[in-house]
């Protein structure tokens, strides 16, 4: 029988794992604070634990899909107590590496082992960027499999985080240009379609419209943005584009909605055009 999962958070990354893994036909339990969600759990077919350590007591392998360096620490302090010889730990969050780092320490302690594993979205569906050691690696390799096209071990722990740190900084800054870009077009007098139209460049269907609402991407990609100001600070990195498109999704979720989706910053521009 394969071995048990864990998930902690079934949001909107956790519940894609949960379905994942259940139809590959591994047995799992989850810990979610939202009642619904561990409903919805429970319905999938899932084993629902009372707490974040339960569900590190039971289970062989647990990933860890929260949003970020405050909930895992909240899991961990309240885990750490119950970890498991042999057992792995998967942080799918993503989070400082320090903090990646500092549990692999505490796991390493118990006779456990923690790797980070960020994922990111691509149309093909999802890369896991996996940092930590070999071995590692390759026992959670078919797990991660088991929800990603394409898992690749990047180095030692907290490699991941940073390869993900890269990824959010690309994904910002060329999301702030085509925000520019539209909203100069417009400007001009122009319809911002033609950019796409007319150039064949790929600027995403969501900036061209009005509707950004659901999901709360952008809070987490600004989460992610501050994380990343802090490594740059951390390695004397200069990222003067970075910093400005930082303050331009900080403006943006205090004067929109932070449950908007990232294309939501173009609002920005907006009231700056009036």
């Amino acid at each position: 029988m394969p071995e048990c999962i864990g998930i902690i958070g079934v949001g909107n990354m956790g519940s894609f794992y949960l379905q994942r893994l259940l139809q590959a036909g591994y047995p799992v339990q989850v810990y979610d604070p939202s009642t619904d969600r561990q409903a919805w759990a429970r319905e999938q077919g899932a084993e629902v634990a009372s707490s974040s350590a339960e569900v590190v007591q039971r289970c062989e392998v647990v990933l860890l899909a929260v949003p970020g360096n405050r909930e895992v620490r909240a899991t961990m302090e309240e885990s750490l107590g119950v970890l498991q010889q042999g057992q792995i730990l998967v942080n799918t969050s993503t989070t400082h590496p320090q903090v990646d780092a500092y549990y692999a320490e505490q796991c390493t302690r118990a006779g456990a082992t923690w790797v980070d594993a960020p994922v990111t979205w691509r149309p093909q569906g999802l890369i896991v960027m996996v940092g930590g050691e070999a071995e590692a690696y390759q026992r959670v390799l078919p797990i991660l499999q088991t929800f990603a096209y394409r898992v690749v071990h990047v180095g030692e722990v907290g490699s991941g985080q940073k390869l993900k740190a890269v990824n959010q900084l690309i994904l910002a800054d060329q999301l702030a240009v085509w925000c520019e870009a539209v909203e100069f077009a417009r400007g001009i007098g122009l319809a911002p379609e033609l950019i796409r139209d007319v150039l064949e460049l790929p600027v995403p269907d969501a900036v061209l419209g009005e509707k950004f609402a659901g999901g709360g991407q952008l809070a987490l990609h600004y989460k992610d943005l501050g994380y990343i100001l802090e490594l740059a600070h951390e390695h004397e990195s200069a990222i003067p584009l970075t910093g400005l498109v930082h303050e331009i999704f900080k403006a943006t979720k205090r004067f929109g909605d932070s449950n908007w989706i990232q294309p939501g910053i173009i609002t920005f521009w907006r009231r700056l055009n009036g």
